[in-house]
C-alpha cells in the first residue's frame, strides 16, 4: 500500500508539472500572438489555438482529477500513520466523489473504534488497579501484624534507654543499633506494600523473572506466616529474562500466591517454581514450539471442582465467598499474561490442591503464528 501511494503521488507530481508547462506555453503563445499581430498566419493561429486547448484541458484535469486524487493520497497517508481526524468532503457525484465519501465514512468508523479502544484500555487499567487494591486489602492485616513485632522491640529498647538502666556506652549503642535495624525492617515492609499499591505507567523492558518472583514471595510472606503456610521457592540460579512489564507480572504472581495461601485454611506448603519449557502455544499445543518461562504455583489446598475449572478465569467468578474474594484476580492475571503473548493454565484435584502455570515467551524466542488467547 505505501508503495502504491508513493507511485501515485509521483505520477500526480509529473502531471502537475505538465499542466504548468502547458500553462506556460499558453502564456508564451498569447504573448507571441500579440507581438506578431501584423504577421499572423493560419499556422500561428492554429498553434496558439491548440496550445490554448491543451492548457485548458490540463487546468480542468488538475481541478477535476489531479487535485482530488492528491487529496485522496494525502488522506490515505494520514490514515496509514494513525491520524483519523481528516475529512475530504468532496461534494461530488462521480466515482471520485463516491470514493471520497467512502474514505470519510471509513475515517469516522476508525475514529469511533479508536475512541472505544482508548476507553477500553482506560477501563482495563482501572480494573487492574481495583484488583491491586483488593489484593492490598488482603495483605493489610498481616502487614499490620508484621509491623507490630519491630514496634514492640523498638518500644522496649527505647524504654530501656529512657529508664536510665543503661549504664555503659556499649549497652546504649547496642540498643540504638537494634532500634535502627528494626526501623529499617519496618521501612522495607512499608516500601514493598506502597510500591505494589502504586499505579505505574506501562513499561516494556527486559525483566528478570527470578527477581520478580522473589519480590512477590516477600510481599506475601507476612500473610503466609499468619495462616501457618510456608512458601517454598524453587528458583534457578542466575537470571531468567524476558521482555515485559515487571510491575504487571508482579501483580500476576502475587495474585496466584495469595490465592494459593488462601486455598489452605489449615496451612501447609506452597511451592513456587520457575523453569523453562519448550512447547507449542495454548491454542495449538502441536504447533510450532518456542521457549517459554514457566512460573508454577502449587498449593496443598481444598482444590477446585472439575466442573468449575473452565470458569476460574471469568471476571467476577470466585470460589472464595467466605473470604470475600472479588473474582477479579485470575481474570486480570490471565489478561496480563495474554498481553505478554502467554497464558495461564490450571489443573486441580478436589481435596488435593491446585497448580497454576504461567507461560511467558522468553527473551529472543521466535513468535508463533498468532498470539495465544
Amino acid at each position: 500500500m505505501p508503495h502504491v501511494l508513493s507511485t501515485l503521488s509521483e505520477r500526480l507530481d509529473l502531471e502537475k508539472k505538465l499542466a504548468l508547462w502547458f500553462f506556460g506555453l499558453l502564456t508564451l503563445a498569447c504573448v507571441v500572438y500579440a507581438l506578431l499581430a501584423a504577421q499572423r498566419t493560419p499556422v500561428i493561429e492554429t498553434v496558439a489555438l491548440l496550445l490554448g486547448v491543451f492548457a485548458a484541458m490540463a487546468i480542468v484535469a488538475h481541478w477535476m482529477l489531479f487535485k482530488p486524487v492528491r487529496q485522496l493520497v494525502l488522506m490515505a497517508k494520514a490514515v496509514g500513520s494513525g491520524d483519523f481526524s481528516k475529512r475530504l468532503r468532496l461534494a461530488r457525484h462521480d466515482e471520485i466523489g463516491e470514493l471520497g465519501d467512502e474514505m470519510d465514512l471509513m475515517c469516522d468508523q476508525l475514529q469511533a473504534a479508536q475512541l472505544a479502544s482508548e476507553a477500553h484500555v482506560a477501563a482495563l487499567d482501572q480494573l487492574r488497579h481495583s484488583d491491586r487494591v483488593a489484593t492490598l486489602g488482603r495483605l493489610a492485616s498481616s502487614v499490620a501484624h508484621e509491623l507490630g513485632n519491630p514496634l514492640n522491640v523498638i518500644e522496649l529498647r527505647a524504654q530501656l534507654i529512657a529508664s536510665g538502666d543503661v549504664t555503659t556506652l556499649a549497652a546504649a549503642q547496642q540498643s540504638a543499633a537494634v532500634i535502627v535495624e528494626q526501623t529499617h525492617r519496618m521501612t522495607r515492609i512499608i516500601d514493598e506494600v506502597l510500591s505494589f499499591a502504586r499505579v505505574h505507567p506501562a513499561k516494556l523492558a527486559r525483566v528478570d523473572l527470578v527477581g520478580v518472583v522473589r519480590t512477590a514471595i516477600s510481599l506475601c510472606q507476612h500473610t503466609a506466616k499468619k495462616r501457618k503456610t510456608r512458601i517454598l521457592p524453587e528458583l534457578p540460579e542466575g537470571a531468567n529474562e524476558l521482555d515485559g512489564d515487571a510491575d504487571k507480572l508482579l501483580q500476576v504472581i502475587v495474585n496466584l500466591v495469595m490465592n494459593g495461601v488462601q486455598a489452605m485454611p489449615d496451612g501447609g506448603t506452597l511451592r513456587v517454581k520457575l523453569c523453562s519449557e519448550r512447547r507449542g502455544p495454548a491454542h495449538d499445543p502441536a504447533g510450532t514450539p518456542r521457549d517459554y518461562a514457566c512460573i508454577e504455583v502449587i498449593d496443598e489446598g481444598v482444590g477446585i471442582p472439575e466442573q468449575l475449572l473452565p470458569k476460574v478465569f471469568a471476571p467476577f467468578f470466585s470460589t472464595k465467598s467466605e473470604t470475600g474474594g472479588t473474582g477479579l484476580g485470575l481474570s486480570v492475571a490471565q489478561g496480563i499474561a495474554q498481553e505478554h503473548d502467554g497464558w495461564i493454565g490450571v489443573t486441580s484435584e478436589l481435596g488435593h490442591g491446585s497448580s497454576f502455570k504461567v507461560y511467558l515467551p522468553k527473551h529472543g524466542a521466535q513468535s508463533g503464528s498468532v498470539h495465544a488467547s
